[in-house]
């Protein structure tokens, strides 16, 4: 998780309660919180320390959920689950730096494991920050499981997938298969308002959708490659352009901010952004499952899916062999499709409401409520063929920042 953190004898005594008193103190307050008490664990369970994923819809709900449910299920294994304001100070999913030192060094910061963006995996790996950690009975979506594997290895275990997608009334949207034909597609309502919105701009965004678009665009080249270029190419910064100019309604450009009031209100034909915005949109009143249709985002001469991968990543610390079985028990529990099914569809809420986020397993499409909701099913169509974003130069892309400013130039921010 988001991560979100004397001169008389008299005096010498009453110094001394002082100070005893503000270290209890500071150290309360500096423990972790946990979710919930382990109510059912034995007097002998091992502690499980673990960040999840925070990027999610009402995540304290879920990690709520987990951490009860996982521990009614093994009361050999207290697992104390990162709350969410100390992920959200110290992004434990991206910042690489905070994420080595909390999964190499002692103390009560270090985690067991820790749920990242396999986009930092390599990193990682070239810190020995992690050990390798794979599951075999699941079965994973390729680029998943792309995603999880450096240099022939497996260094985690998949769990959630992302991609960018455009989500529409228009159902046409799911047959078109390149930048010129989507545009096209939008611009055919003529409609009074933008014809799309999204956010098009962000340090790590920007990246990744310049590789989307070019994966797009030249399918059989590897992407690895493509990272560490400083010369941008031509006709993937054009379709950039292009968008801008969906994106432009009057003096105002709408690429920038994610756009789901602005379209969930009814005032843009389309959106594009990560397939968990369909949470968000169906927060509001005017918007309805049966009125939605959501396709892989062609960004360029082509429609080749990419997606990211959140993966469980096992610390160095984590090296007996308790801690080991713990961790594979956790691992197993969370990629299982009765849990998909209560995180996919909001179950774990009082007001269950789909978070439309994706899994990592192909079963998991087909369980229970998943196989039955149709936005569901238009997703796992779409990312048939998906290849992963490369797990290596990503950081390095980002911190440089020539992708990001080439790209934001092209979309006129």
């Amino acid at each position: 998780m988001l991560s979100y953190s004397s001169v008389s004898k008299y005096v010498r005594w009453h110094t001394i309660i002082v100070l005893l008193s503000a270290v209890v103190v500071v150290n309360f307050f500096s423990v972790p919180r946990v979710y919930a008490k382990c109510g059912e664990c034995r007097s002998d369970s091992f502690q499980l320390r673990v960040s999840l994923y925070p990027w999610i819809p009402n995540a304290d709900s879920l990690f709520r959920w987990i951490e009860a449910d996982f521990e009614s299920k093994h009361p050999d294994i207290d697992l104390v689950i990162w709350p969410l304001e100390k992920l959200y100070v110290a992004d434990l999913s991206y910042e690489v730096d905070k994420t080595v030192s909390s999964l190499t060094e002692n103390g009560q910061n270090t985690q067991h494991i820790i749920e990242i963006d396999t986009i930092i995996l390599g990193v990682l790996v070239e810190h020995n920050a992690v050990l390798e950690f794979a599951l075999s009975e699941p079965d994973f979506l390729p680029a998943a499981t792309e995603a999880v594997t450096f240099n022939n290895r497996v260094y985690g275990v998949p769990h959630w997938t992302c991609g960018y997608f455009v989500i529409s009334e228009d159902e046409s949207i799911r047959a078109v298969n390149n930048i010129d034909a989507l545009l096209k597609t939008l611009r055919a309502s003529k409609s009074d308002i933008p014809d799309v919105v999204g956010d098009l701009d962000g340090s790590w965004d920007s990246v990744m959708l310049y590789l989307d678009a070019y994966h797009d665009t030249y399918p059989s080249r590897n992407l690895v490659n493509v990272v560490y270029q400083q010369k941008l190419d031509f006709e993937v910064l054009n379709s950039f352009k292009m968008l801008a100019q969906a994106c432009s309604f009057g003096e105002q450009n709408y690429c920038g901010s994610d756009g789901v009031e602005h379209f969930a209100t009814g005032n843009a034909d389309a959106l594009i952004g990560y397939s968990e915005r369909l949470n968000a949109i169906l927060a509001h009143p005017k918007r309805k499952v049966a009125n939605l249709h959501i396709a892989s985002a062609p960004l360029g001469a082509g429609d080749n899916p990419t997606l990211f991968t959140d993966a469980l990543v096992m610390s160095p610390k984590c090296n007996s062999r308790r801690c080991k079985n713990a961790a594979t028990a956790f691992a197993s529990y969370y990629v299982s499709n009765e849990v998909f099914e209560v995180a996919l569809m909001g179950l774990d809420a009082p007001k269950a409401q789909p978070r439309y986020l994706l899994p990592s397993t192909t079963t998991a499409f087909e369980f229970g409520k998943v196989g039955r909701d149709p936005l569901y099913q238009e997703l796992k169509e779409e990312i048939v063929g998906a290849k992963s974003f490369p797990n290596q130069g990503v950081p390095q892309a980002r911190e440089i920042g020539v992708i990001r400013s080439k790209v934001k130039q092209a979309v006129g921010l």
